[in-house]
């Protein structure tokens, strides 16, 4: 298989992470990288955290809802990226990134740079909807009140929806509607893994193949 780089992009509270998980949970050769588990532990850890140096001082930019600079993103994640592709994984599920023209400018270069590519899912959502599962998640996150909620969807607006956008026009995106249930969803995006991602050979019966 084809080292690739699949990133789930969307709204804050869409299912990016649900997903990814999921992915994970029915391919082997794959791993989940999500942005958001990252910085978390990172906050948690503290300063033995690996990544303290890189990402350590913005913690209370992620607190606030705040979208964090790129370049300390960029290599953060190019770091756990370059960890997985190490361990012989090559399928890398990033939930939650990229969130901007130059993080997916920088992912395009990853993915070159591992002999792969980059095939990056959009999954749709109301905000509506996002703030009622905000709210019924009760995991009590301090980023998870209804007025950082409404920081990260403004971000989202203005950040993430710039580089929609051009994928779109590029006709580089897959839009998903993330307001099914759990397992639709997940159908949609397995229909991805499979026709853009595996040898379609693969999936087929061994008798219908050629």
């Amino acid at each position: 298989m084809t080292p690739t780089i699949l990133a789930i992009v969307g709204k804050p509270l869409a299912g990016k992470d649900t997903q990814a998980d999921l992915l994970v949970a029915a391919h082997p050769e794959a791993v989940k990288i999500s942005t958001g588990h990252i910085l978390r532990a990172v906050r948690e850890e503290g300063e033995t955290h690996r990544f303290w140096p890189i990402v350590g001082h913005l913690m209370p930019m992620m607190e606030a809802g705040l979208k964090l600079p790129d370049p300390e993103v960029i290599e953060m994640l190019g770091r756990a990226i370059s960890e997985q592709v190490a361990e012989g994984k090559t399928l890398l599920v990033i939930a939650g990134s990229p969130r901007s023209i130059e993080q997916l400018e920088s992912f395009e270069g990853m993915a070159n740079a591992i002999d792969g590519k980059l095939v990056v899912v959009h999954v749709n959502a109301t905000d509506a909807e996002t703030y009622r599962r905000s709210a019924s998640r009760n995991e009590g996150r301090v980023d998870d009140t209804p007025e950082v909620h409404a920081v990260r969807l403004k971000e989202y607006e203005t950040h993430v929806v710039p580089m929609v956008e051009k994928l779109r026009a590029d006709h580089n995106i897959v839009d998903i509607d993330g307001m099914k249930s759990i397992e639709s969803v997940f159908r949609d995006m397995e229909h991805v893994v499979r026709t853009r991602i595996l040898d379609p050979e693969v999936a087929l019966p061994r008798m219908a193949r050629r």
